[in-house]
């Protein structure tokens, strides 16, 4: 642990956490409070907690894989030479630019590739596995757009409007 005079980017005023409102809360986590059995409960004694997290950890880099290659197609079929913008993550919005959330479920919807030029989607892609069922978040999405969710924010933070001929492609991948 590094002492607060040895530490090249502390200040000459010395601080103690016991000064921050939440100390409390960091003495149950000390050194000083905690022994080895309590600490000793981690994960890695639970079999099905650790399958499960590595279960979960898979899949989030399976999906990541997923997204990257469906983003290099998109890059080569929409160049950013001839005007297009690949925005990833997009969030439908209203014409004001606010985030609308669904009113059924209450939730927004962030759509994994939208393709923008001249501020109109051109294209819009969800990614997901072959196994995956899409339909309730195609259906939210559906409700949103429905209510006025049809623009996104590109990269510059200009409004990019969905017309109504885009709808949102299911990319399957294994």
């Amino acid at each position: 642990m590094i002492g607060m005079s040895s530490n090249p980017f502390s200040s000459s005023l010395e601080t103690n956490f016991s000064d921050c409102p939440l100390a409390d809360k960091y003495k149950a986590f000390s050194p000083e409070q905690s022994d080895i059995a309590s600490l000793d409960k981690a994960i890695a004694k639970n079999p099905e907690a650790v399958k499960n997290f590595a279960a979960a950890t898979e899949s989030k880099i399976d999906g990541l894989r997923r997204e990257a290659e469906v983003q290099a197609e998109l890059e080569k079929q929409y160049p950013a030479d001839k005007g297009y913008e690949i925005v990833p993550e997009a969030y439908l919005r209203d014409a004001r630019g606010n985030i609308v959330k669904d009113p059924v479920t209450g939730k927004a919807r962030r759509v994994d590739f939208v393709v923008v030029k001249d501020n109109k989607v051109v294209d819009s892609v969800e990614v997901t596995s072959k196994t995956a069922d899409k339909t309730e978040q195609l259906e939210k999405e559906t409700r949103i757009r429905n209510i006025g969710g049809n623009y996104i924010y590109d990269a510059n933070g200009n409004l990019a409007e969905y017309p109504d001929s885009v709808s949102t492609r299911v990319e399957r991948r294994d």
